[in-house]
């Protein structure tokens, strides 16, 4: 017996495979095969367009990634980022993504390579200092580079080895160039060189310098002996946007007389591309070469019907699912930040999703007692809560300070009042200062998506000024609903914005038409639809009625009860991504065991 999912994979994947396959049909078996491989545990992780923007290898964030090179105009290189975007998944030791999986597809056959990543602030590896690596950590950086990994061909005992370096600053000049390259003794080859640095420099909309971005070295060497040397750069940055980027290589390669067909063809068929590194190299008999690697656009997806070998639910006891409490009162979750390393995370919003679970009960009443005490710490002034604690703001986030938000504000003060910390009044006094945040006009003749379903009198995100139409999340209405809810059922009221939100989710609903690239952007803030599905079970078991055409919508989008870890939240931009490994095994518990729908006002 098996079970599906509904799962989704960049729009553009799937024509650039093909794209690549018609222009050259000795690659399709190999290439399909690879791909094919590669997207099976992504597409059945759940993880939805998580599992293709969030990994280092591509600019855009992709997990795979081409290259192609004048030097061998007809071959191919794929690189695969084989790691999921999961904590359980995340390398040890410190390392971000640990290895890459590098395929080289010519018409003789094709070859693996694996680039594995060198610790921050590490020596190279003993294993490669015999390859040719002569400096260490401390030399490498005087000369204001960073050994960031290496690659090898594992099959291959006698296969050259590629280091590769990060330059120290987003400035370079030539002299810099001609430093580096005479640090690994290819100072001899580097005239021949220069000129195609020119060339491509004067592509750039710089004015006599080179662009201020990311810059970086590689070097080959087989058996001790250099082989090549290559200057490398973010290629939308060097030449001034991804849309610059087709024209200005091509005038590039027509001025150094050489092409690239598998590229031109993908750009003849107008297939969406996202450009990453720009190589320009040379050898030691001084023979160029330009590469460009690339990787399919991922801002439209395409959903795909999963099936996946079911698996009991988890059967963790609810004492030892407590007992991951932290010291704070807070229940963990995980977290992924841009430069790909996982943090162990407290905040307000996962502690109070595991307080929705759970009934007072002499088994959990100290851990309630003691997670009510964390959210009630995340007030930052009278009815405005933010994730965190004021004083355990994250280091992570690099002093980037999150203001309070309706949603935090909502749930938190709904967990309050239902185990009665605050008072009904303290509840009203929080509805009304939230009305300050709510939506005053929406204009249907704009083109952002939310003016096309956002209602008058819905709550923005954000508890500050000035508020955004694209800061509106369904979910985050959801929870506001909820509290709303609690108000009028206590107070035998109607409240306008209750009927408002609601006529909220059905235009919302109706424009996405239930496929994901139109869900995705109904909730922001949310990284997988499944959390909107939750609130809105959790919405109902609280009486609220009214919700079944939606709940039974995002029925496509349910996780399996047998997910352990589970995407919750992002930032708007998917930089970073909250998971859980607890949450999905509480809420399933409390499904086996419902608890009562009624607020009990417990006295603390």
């Amino acid at each position: 017996m098996v079970t599906g999912i509904t799962s989704v994979r960049p729009a553009a994947l799937d024509a650039l495979v093909e794209g690549l396959c018609q222009q050259a049909p000795w690659l399709a078996d190999a290439l399909r095969a690879d791909v094919a491989r590669f997207l099976a545990p992504r597409l059945a992780s759940g993880y939805l367009s998580a599992a293709f923007n969030t990994s280092l290898l591509a600019w855009n964030g992709c997990p795979l990634e081409f290259t192609t090179s004048t030097a061998r105009p007809q071959g191919l290189a794929g690189t695969f980022d084989t790691q999921l975007p999961q904590f359980h998944c995340a390398c040890d030791d410190g390392l971000r993504f640990g290895h890459w999986q590098g395929r080289k597809y010519s018409p003789q056959g094709v070859r693996t390579k694996i680039y594995s990543e060198v610790p921050t602030g590490g020596d190279c590896p003993a294993q490669w200092t015999h390859k040719g690596m002569p400096y260490s950590t401390a030399q490498l950086a005087e000369a204001g580079l960073q050994l960031l990994m290496v690659g090898h061909y594992p099959d291959q005992a006698d296969s050259p080895v590629e280091f590769y370096f990060q330059w120290h600053s987003a400035e370079i000049t030539h002299d810099d160039m001609v430093a580096v390259a005479a640090l690994f003794a290819c100072d001899t080859a580097l005239p021949a060189l220069m000129p195609l640095l020119e060339a491509a420099r004067a592509q750039t909309q710089s004015d006599g310098h080179f662009p201020y971005t990311t810059y970086g070295f590689s070097v080959v060497y087989q058996q001790h002996q250099l082989e090549s040397f290559t200057v490398f750069t973010i290629a939308p940055r060097f030449f001034g946007s991804n849309a610059r980027v087709p024209d200005a290589l091509n005038q590039l390669l027509a001025q150094q007389a050489c092409a690239m067909p598998l590229l031109q063809s993908l750009l003849d068929k107008r297939i969406p591309l996202q450009f990453n590194v720009l190589g320009l190299s040379v050898d030691m008999q001084g023979r160029c070469a330009i590469s460009c690697t690339f990787s399919p656009q991922n801002d439209r997806f395409t959903e795909v019907a999963i099936k996946v070998a079911p698996s009991p639910p988890p059967s963790t006891p609810l004492g030892c699912l407590l007992q991951r409490q932290t010291a704070s009162g807070a229940f963990p979750s995980y977290v992924r930040t841009p430069d790909g390393r996982w943090h162990r995370d407290e905040n307000a919003f996962v502690t109070a999703q595991v307080l929705r679970t759970l009934e007072y009960t002499a088994e959990t009443a100290p851990y309630i007692e003691k997670a009510l005490d964390f959210i009630a710490a995340c007030a930052c002034q009278p009815a405005h809560y933010r994730f965190w604690p004021g004083d355990a703001h994250p280091v992570w986030m690099r002093g980037d300070t999150l203001p309070p938000d309706v949603d935090d504000t909502a749930i938190i003060t709904e967990l309050l009042y239902k185990f009665g910390r605050i008072s009904l009044d303290e509840v009203v006094n929080t509805l009304a200062t939230l009305s300050a945040y709510q939506i005053q006009r929406v204009d249907r003749r704009q083109a952002e998506p939310q003016c096309q379903w956002a209602e008058c009198l819905a709550f923005y995100t954000w508890m500050k000024e000035p508020p955004v139409l694209a800061q509106v999340d369904c979910c985050v209405n959801t929870n506001a609903l909820i509290l709303i809810a609690c108000v009028s059922k206590a107070q035998n009221r109607v409240i306008p914005a209750f009927a408002r939100i609601l006529t909220q989710f059905d235009n919302a609903l109706a424009w996405s038409e239930n496929q994901y690239d139109r869900i995705n952007q109904l909730i922001p803030y949310y990284a997988h639809p499944n959390e909107w599905l939750a609130t809105l079970h959790y919405a109902a078991r609280c009486g609220i009625t009214h919700l079944t055409p939606f709940i039974a919508a995002l029925e496509k989008w349910r996780l399996p009860a047998s997910q352990t870890e589970i995407p919750l939240y992002r930032r708007h931009d998917g930089q970073y991504l909250w998971t859980s490994t607890e949450l999905n095994a509480f809420r399933q518990l409390a499904l086996s065991h419902p608890i009562k729908d009624t607020y009990e006002h417990l006295p603390h």
